[in-house]
């Protein structure tokens, strides 16, 4: 395989490439058209200079990637709301006690215990038309109720911006929601919002479709569990799957069911081609076939609402249809180059969506690595045959996401392929009978017998899953991984496939070159985080936990006898490659790097032979801070979660009177020093 045969894959390469740095500096519109400006120009130059000297024609292929670098960089800013002049945040200020705001709910997202949310898009901020998107909380205490997408309202309340997280290697919402976008947050309470109207556009249309569609099935005689699945897998709503049976998936190696991805859109395109395929027998059959195929692919993606898994895979199999039908020659890297960058043209953002690079990894897994393993061996048997398709096209499609479920999941599921060969020939009968099911009832055509099927299939499906599941033996979890590591596998997996395709003796060099890549991310790693020692306060509310790591040890100190199942420790532990060394209770006094740590709890004690330097309260000790600070002088005063709020904004305001520091873990995240 000759990676210079698909230019245009290695073109959106470069473009991605520029997308992620543009992402780190945050460029302004002025300064991308500039440096696009030069890029133009080197291309021009390059292109002449290929003209005349042939010896130095690389030189243009040279300035045609840095072209498709710089027009990532563009791609990103010309998306980044905060460049234009209309979004809200250049007017707001956000130490303003509160602002009208005025917009239309868009999107639903998964609630918790505690509040539904939503995605609004602002109209105006006080007064001022303006543009943007803020995530928008409603407490479920506040109101029993629930916004409907298309709903239009008015807000009265601070705009916030969205936390960051506040422990170390902790999943960044706020990061996470930057992708879509929103960068702030507006919290509905005390009645300070009211619905003034409903906007129907498209996006109120299809989800008035998608509830009737689900309360059809409802009234059906689903159970909850199979309408959960159901409204997965056809309209794509993951918000109220037991987070059990979404546990049970994720086990198993079935996650990706559970999201509309490429399976799913190359299945229902497997159906529509063998429903349309007589339609190649008239006159431009094969162009109406290719029309109506993308057509209906694309209703299927409006109905799912249009998420970013769907929108990239119906983009991929539109591209596929269209060369397939119009017999051209459709190169697979090409067209999935193609489709990459048509999807980056609209959302550049979709580059740090998780499914987005998961999905693409397996796409080129699948058909770089599947056609090796299916040239090993081939059953003579058709039944043997079709599973053993699922087999190699489940390994090729996990090896090619391995890095990258490590490195966001950090579990790797045993049994993957098992799960595979039972879940997909279901899901493909789960889909056959969820369409017939929606097509009668918007003919209105009785379907309950096909619905009950439908039901059973899936709770079969679920009980396969949660079977597989149970088996934790072949579930490997909490393995360490980070970025270096994820680029050397990917590029480890790279050069074996290279190898494999053309298996020479002066081939292995690329083995060689992977692997000595990935012992070097590997090892690399271990020596940096070993060389990081520090003391930790970590950030938990109602308890104490503190980490002293040296080594790629962790002392860890907590009068919490479960501290060390918390999920906040587990993940500092695998992000740092170390181990527990043991567990110690709390004391008053600690000496670190030569600083003297006085910790304060609920007893009070503090009247110690040594001044120190970082004074800690926990547990809300019952003391006059000022005599405190008075007594002992301390450079620093750190409060952790286990005080109560109202004591902490005491402290607060007497640490300003005295100018000493003052660090809230509740409010600026966990505190560390470096040993």
């Amino acid at each position: 395989m000759k990676v210079i045969r698909f230019p245009l894959l290695i073109f959106t390469l470069f473009v991605v490439l520029g997308i992620c740095l543009a992402d780190q500096f945050r460029p302004s519109l002025n300064t991308t058209f500039l440096v696009l400006w030069g890029s133009c120009i080197l291309f021009v130059l390059g292109y002449f200079i290929a003209q005349t000297k042939f010896n130095l024609r690389f030189l243009f292929g040279l300035a045609t990637y840095q072209l498709a670098f710089t027009f990532g960089l563009l791609l990103f800013a010309v998306h980044y709301p905060p460049n234009f002049k209309s979004h809200y945040s250049n007017d707001l200020h956000y130490d303003q006690e509160k602002s009208w705001v005025e917009g239309i709910i868009t999107e639903k997202l998964k609630p918790n215990a505690y509040s539904n949310k939503y995605f609004l898009k602002v109209n105006s901020v006080n007064g001022k038309i303006c543009s943007g998107k803020l995530l928008v909380i409603l407490s479920k205490k506040e109101s029993t109720s629930t916004l409907q997408i298309g709903d239009k309202i008015v807000v009265s309340s601070k705009i916030k911006p969205i936390i960051k997280p506040h422990n170390p290697y902790q999943f960044d919402y706020s990061r996470y929601l930057e992708k879509k976008d929103v960068f702030d947050q507006l919290y509905l309470e005390n009645n300070n919002f009211k619905i003034i109207g409903i906007h129907k556009n498209t996006a109120y249309y299809l989800e008035k479709s998608r509830n009737s569609i689900e309360e059809y099935f409802k009234n059906s005689g689903l159970t909850e569990d199979q309408l959960s699945i159901c409204k997965a897998l056809l309209i794509g709503q993951k918000q109220n799957i037991n987070p059990e049976i979404t546990d049970a998936y994720s086990k198993s190696g079935a996650i990706h069911i559970l999201a509309i991805s490429g399976l799913h859109v190359g299945i229902l395109l497997f159906l529509f081609k063998t429903v349309l395929d007589p339609l190649k027998k008239i006159k431009r059959g094969r162009f109406i076939t290719a029309i109506i195929l993308v057509v209906l692919l694309w209703l299927f993606a409006l109905l799912s609402g249009l998420s970013a898994s769907v929108v990239r895979a119906v983009t991929m199999f539109s591209f596929v249809t269209i060369g397939m039908y119009l017999k051209r020659h459709t190169n697979i890297y090409n067209t999935l180059g193609s489709s990459i960058f048509i999807l980056l043209l609209f959302e550049p953002n979709y580059v740090f969506d998780v499914g987005f690079q998961l999905s693409y990894c397996a796409v080129l897994a699948i058909v770089t690595i599947q056609p090796l393993l299916s040239s090993w061996y081939q059953p003579k048997n058709k039944i043997a045959s079709y599973f053993y398709s699922i087999f190699t096209v489940s390994i090729a499609a996990q090896l090619g996401v391995l890095p990258l479920s490590l490195y966001y999941f950090h579990q790797f599921p045993g049994l993957f392929f098992i799960t595979n060969l039972a879940v997909i020939p279901l899901v493909t009968l789960i889909l056959i009978l969820g369409i017939i099911s929606i097509l009668a009832f918007y003919i209105g055509i009785p379907s309950s017998l096909v619905v009950q099927a439908f039901g059973k299939t899936i709770s079969l499906m679920n009980e396969i899953v949660q079977k597989i599941a149970a088996l934790d033996t072949f579930i490997f979890e909490d393995i360490p991984s980070n970025l270096a590591i994820t680029i050397a596998s990917l590029i480890l997996i790279l050069m074996g496939v290279i190898y494999f395709k053309n298996p020479k003796k002066s081939n292995i060099k690329f083995i060689l070159m992977g692997l000595i890549g990935f012992q070097f991310a590997l090892y690399g790693s271990i020596a940096y985080h070993k060389s990081q020692s520090e003391f930790i306060v970590f950030q938990y509310p109602q308890k104490t936990i503190m980490g002293i790591k040296e080594n790629n040890e962790l002392v860890l100190i907590s009068p919490d006898t479960m501290a060390l199942t918390n999920y906040i420790i587990k993940n500092y532990i695998r992000s740092n490659f170390a181990t527990v060394k043991k567990t110690l209770p709390l004391k008053n006094v600690y000496s670190i790097n030569r600083n003297q740590i006085l910790l304060v709890d609920q007893n009070g004690i503090y009247f110690i032979p040594q001044k120190p330097d970082i004074v800690i309260l926990t547990q809300t000790p019952k003391i006059n801070l000022e005599r405190l600070i008075d007594t002992l002088q301390p450079e620093i005063i750190i409060a952790d979660g286990s005080n109560y709020l109202y004591a902490i904004e005491l402290w607060k305001e007497t640490c300003r009177k005295k100018s000493i520091p003052f660090h809230s873990t509740s409010e600026k995240g966990y505190f560390k020093i470096k040993i």
